[in-house]
């Protein structure tokens, strides 16, 4: 595969090998799209525990739900139906 890089993203990857985090430019690329997969996949869980503690409080009714027009307000008077 053969990926060209111009600005910013070519200025990056020169600073990765230059500063010593990667040997060449392939082993640069391949830390960049794990560093991108494990940013992704923390606030992915980070997500979903937070999903997970508010469908437990609703259970518990420590949570109460609210209805369309209520969490509308004064603006429920635009929404049609």
């Amino acid at each position: 595969m053969n990926v060209t890089l111009r600005g910013k993203t070519r200025q990056i990857l020169d600073d990765m090998i230059a500063e010593g985090y990667a040997n060449t430019k392939s082993e640069a690329i391949r830390l960049a799209i794990l560093s991108f997969g494990d940013e992704h996949q923390v606030e992915e869980a980070m997500v979903k525990k937070k999903l997970d503690r508010i469908n437990s409080e609703i259970r518990e009714r420590k949570r109460k739900l609210i209805g369309t027009r209520e969490a509308l307000g004064v603006y429920a008077k635009h929404v049609k139906g």
